[in-house]
């Protein structure tokens, strides 16, 4: 191989790279619909609960969005109704009916962003005895 064509090669190699970082960054780059935090926060210990509170990287598309609280048991527990935070279009929550007992509850979510692309996850945190 050549000089030249070692250059070459070297030149279109950084142009192609340089051309992918600039159509991942910039303003019209997206972050893809997750979960960005919670409360409780996964695999965490408390007291007491009273809410199931969750953050998204963007606000999800109108209807989407479910939240379910599942004891150690699998059996669904049955809380308020989602709602979205009127200060906040990336903040849902679920108030709780009483006071959880201790133990290991599952936390399971979807909701879909504006790219029309579906995420569902799962996560745990634990109650403790007071």
């Amino acid at each position: 191989m050549t000089t030249k064509m070692i250059r070459t090669l070297m030149l279109l190699t950084l142009m192609v790279g340089g051309l992918s970082a600039a159509a991942g960054s910039g303003p019209d780059a997206k972050i893809h619909f997750a979960l960005s935090k919670s409360a409780p926060a996964a695999d965490t210990s408390l007291e007491t609960v009273t809410e199931i509170r969750l953050w998204f990287t963007e606000a999800p598309s109108e209807g989407t969005t479910a939240i379910r609280l599942i004891g150690s048991d699998e059996e669904p527990i049955h809380t308020g109704e989602v709602t979205q935070d009127p200060e906040d279009d990336r903040a849902f929550f679920v108030e709780l009916h009483g006071a959880l007992a201790p133990g290991s509850y599952s936390v399971a979510w979807r909701g879909m962003g504006a790219d029309g692309h579906a995420v569902r996850e799962t996560f745990v945190f634990a109650v403790t005895a007071k």
